[in-house]
């Protein structure tokens, strides 16, 4: 049985996705979609490569926080980065 999701993404987020998609690889939204779903369910850690070298970086921080902040429920947030920081590199 299929699923559907529905994500709120910001419009213009939305619409360079859309665009590279189909611009670069000929290919919708869906598909890129259900690829990193499916990379990230069957492979070690997030299981795709981030961009560049400074998002790399980023988001490697960012996961790092995360795990971190997992075994620390009711704790006070840790700094940085937020996942802001990654939409805005």
């Amino acid at each position: 049985m299929e699923k559907k999701m529905t994500i709120r993404i910001d419009e213009e987020l939305y619409k360079a996705a859309k665009y590279k998609c189909k611009d670069k690889f000929g290919i919708g939204l869906t598909p890129l979609i259900k690829i990193f779903l499916k990379s990230f369910v069957t492979q070690k850690g997030v299981g795709f490569y981030v961009g560049d070298d400074d998002i790399t970086d980023l988001f490697s921080k960012w996961l790092s926080k995360k795990r971190f902040e997992k075994g620390r429920e009711g704790c006070a947030p840790l700094p940085w980065p937020k996942l802001k920081d990654l939409y805005d590199l």
